[in-house]
């Protein structure tokens, strides 16, 4: 699993990330985003966590831009894409994000760091790594973690916030 360079449109990306999984947050749902950008710098899909507002436990940001991509444009423009997550993906995001074949990934909060932020419900605040899923990819997958961790804990300090108030 191979690391990856990162350049001002990842930077950008993660950002937009950070700002989609905010917004997401404050229509109720829980603080996670993703969006799949193709090797050109276009949106293939973008979309957040819905788990909360729909009762789906599988409507993670990962599968739903992986889902919605699929859907439009097949498998075609996957090993060439990038997608960009404000958190490390759960298991099953990184189960799919593996077999959906996907080029890079590029991430903010780590799960370590991002997990005492989430201690509101039944399997969250727990930690699942995904690391080890992703280096089943070999060199297929290129991988950046931790980047732009301080912006990337607004999503979950809003979210504590939020449940606190």
């Amino acid at each position: 699993m191979p690391e990856t360079e990162l350049t001002d449109t990842d930077l950008h990306f993660v950002r937009r990330a950070i700002a989609d999984a905010v917004a997401n947050v404050e229509i109720g749902n829980r603080p996670f985003a993703a969006i799949l950008v193709d090797a050109d710098g276009e949106i293939l899909a973008e979309d957040c966590d819905r788990t909360a507002l729909s009762g789906d436990p599988l409507s993670h940001g990962e599968t739903n831009v992986i889902r919605t991509a699929i859907q439009k444009f097949g498998l075609g423009p996957l090993p060439a894409a990038t997608l960009y997550v404000n958190s490390e993906p759960c298991p099953m995001c990184a189960g799919t994000i593996l077999r959906s074949g996907i080029g890079r990934l590029i991430y903010g909060a780590t799960g370590a760091i991002a997990g005492p932020y989430l201690s509101g419900g039944r399997m969250l605040g727990q930690r699942y790594p995904s690391d080890a899923i992703f280096a089943l990819a070999g060199d297929k997958l290129q991988v950046a973690s931790g980047v732009l961790l301080e912006e990337a804990l607004q999503p979950f300090e809003l979210y504590v916030a939020k449940a606190t108030a």
